[in-house]
């Protein structure tokens, strides 16, 4: 459900505004198609149970999916993002309060780190 949500505030949020600073449709593209696979994979395994034929391998692709999909972001996007001078600080509270929003919404409990965050 985490990253159902997480990609959900992304596409919502985050990647609007880094591919309007940008301009790199293709990185952006391939983000959204990379998002689009993890959901698809997702909704697979929510199918499943962990004793189907295919439940470890959708498993193990999803994980892959992901690291290609964060290293992605962290070594070409980021950096695009921050010589273009996106406001990383109001898009990341944007973010946390769009997840929060999907949260309440799916019944999900707060996650804990962000409880104690807000209590400071």
């Amino acid at each position: 459900m985490e990253l159902t949500i997480h990609a959900q505030a992304e596409e919502e949020i985050f990647y609007p505004a880094v591919r309007a600073a940008i301009k790199d449709n293709d990185l952006m593209d391939e983000a959204d198609v990379e998002h689009a696979g993890a959901k698809n994979l997702i909704a697979q395994l929510e199918a499943m149970t962990p004793a189907h034929d295919h439940y470890d391998a959708t498993v193990t692709v999803l994980g892959e999916i992901i690291d290609h999909h964060v290293k992605e972001e962290e070594e070409k996007m980021f950096p695009k993002a921050k010589k273009a001078k996106v406001d990383t600080t109001a898009l990341g509270a944007a973010l946390i309060q769009r997840k929060h929003e999907l949260q309440a919404e799916r019944g999900e409990a707060e996650p804990v780190k962000a409880r104690k965050a807000q209590s400071r």
